[in-house]
């Protein structure tokens, strides 16, 4: 077999004269001359066969042709006549694809991908697709890259490349880089949380934590839904971090534990629907003149007006001794929005209007409601107290839309009520 785009040496064309093989070479090259009666004892094997391969071997390509039975790609030509030929042809392409194309060269602090090829006692050894395998010591990696086994995917650092001797590299470098580059490329595309451990705080009111060995900087605003009421209370603990940003002057990236925090706030906020009236435990993260902020179910915030404060807690709150970190339990009174949540300690102010809300209204059915809040997308209206729904602007239209506000009496209509959901669908009556 040969490749004519693989030649060493362009031979001149081979004429037969007088029984011999005569060449017309360039100058200074040299090629073997065959005598043509002795051909037929120097290329016969032992059992009076000619060997075709040997003999096509001294001869210069021009004069062979390829064999028309075997089918090549990428413009291979196949002069082998053996019967085997085909199958020969096809697992050595099948292997040379199976290692895509081979880098060209490598340099010191490259980071590569490639899979692990073998593991000894002394080395760990990776293939990326080059030329010779990257060498890795074995003892200076952790216990989990020790762990690797063969066929494993894996980065790994090149550290000493010189062409006589063997190209070393870190898995531990390599794995590092990988990562902070994911954490850079995250900054961009967001949506992904990695678990870090929050090691120490620092000067500058922060905290550092540690994403699978890379140490980020974590704000002291970004650490929580509302502010710490304990600064010290997060050190040493894992938490779902996100990054937010990347510092190129410092080579740092910064990280967000409130953003993964706000994703999961509708999700917390189906799961309360679907117990209404029960009673939940939360944090005071602050208080005003008119009630206390609780921070509940890790994400939520809501707020007791101080009419719904139970007597214990009143008398406290009148006396100014409610502090931030203090436990307390209450029941949630409604929903608003995503960002507002009214919470009570009293027990009998919560009746859930919603268990029999289909009793009471028959479809469609008319009723006297009062605007709650105004969005650009449409009105929120309070059918009654607990019982909210939205009447999209494409119901009332912009321009009338916009002469009500907050607290306007309205005549709507009630076209569905979705009880699973709590949703209520509404329009203008004709």
């Amino acid at each position: 077999m040969n490749n004519e785009k693989n030649k060493r040496v362009r031979i001149g064309e081979v004429k037969i004269n007088d029984n011999k093989l005569v060449e017309e070479l360039e100058p200074n090259v040299e090629i073997l001359k065959v005598e043509s009666e002795d051909v037929a004892d120097q290329f016969t094997d032992e059992n009076g066969e000619f060997m075709w391969d040997a003999y096509e071997a001294t001869c210069p390509s021009k004069t062979r042709k390829p064999n028309p039975h075997i089918k090549t790609k990428n413009g291979d030509r196949v002069y082998s006549r053996e019967v085997y030929a085909q199958e020969m042809y096809d697992m050595l392409t099948a292997h040379d694809d199976s290692r895509g194309t081979l880098l060209a060269e490598l340099h010191a602090g490259e980071i590569h991908e490639g899979k692990i090829h073998a593991v000894s006692a002394e080395f760990i050894s990776v293939d990326i697709g080059y030329r010779e395998l990257i060498y890795v010591k074995y003892d200076k990696e952790p216990e989990d890259i020790q762990a690797l086994k063969p066929g494993d995917a894996t980065a790994v650092l090149i550290t000493q490349y010189e062409s006589n001797t063997h190209v070393l590299g870190s898995i531990t470098g390599g794995v590092k880089h990988k990562l902070f580059m994911d954490l850079r490329e995250a900054v961009e595309t967001g949506g992904t949380a990695w678990i870090g451990k929050v090691t120490h705080m620092i000067e500058n009111g922060g905290y550092m934590v540690a994403v699978q060995g890379i140490e980020c900087f974590m704000p002291g605003s970004l650490a929580g839904i509302n502010k710490l009421h304990d600064f010290s209370s997060i050190i040493g603990t894992e938490m779902y971090v996100v990054p937010v940003s990347f510092s190129p002057e410092r080579g740092t990236i910064v990280v967000s534990h409130r953003k993964y925090l706000q994703a999961l706030i509708p999700v917390e906020l189906e799961k309360l629907k679907t117990s209404p009236g029960e009673e939940i435990t939360g944090n005071v993260t602050g208080t005003a003149k008119y009630g206390v902020f609780v921070e509940f179910n890790d994400c939520l915030t809501g707020m007791i007006h101080n009419n719904d404060l139970d007597e214990e807690t009143s008398a406290k709150f009148k006396a100014r001794q409610i502090l931030p970190g203090d436990e307390v339990t209450f029941i949630v009174k409604d929903i608003i929005s995503n960002t507002k949540i009214t919470l009570t300690q009293k027990a009998n102010a919560v009746s859930n209007p919603w268990n029999d809300i289909a009793t009471r209204y028959q479809m469609p059915s008319i009723v006297q409601a009062t605007v709650r809040t105004k969005k650009d997308y449409g009105l929120f209206i309070n059918i009654e107290e607990g019982v909210t729904g939205l009447l999209h602007v494409s119901e009332i239209g912009e321009d009338i839309m916009n002469v009500f506000k907050s607290g306007d009496p309205i005549t709507v209509q009630i076209t569905r009520i979705d009880i699973d959901s709590m949703k209520v669908f509404l329009k203008m009556p004709q």
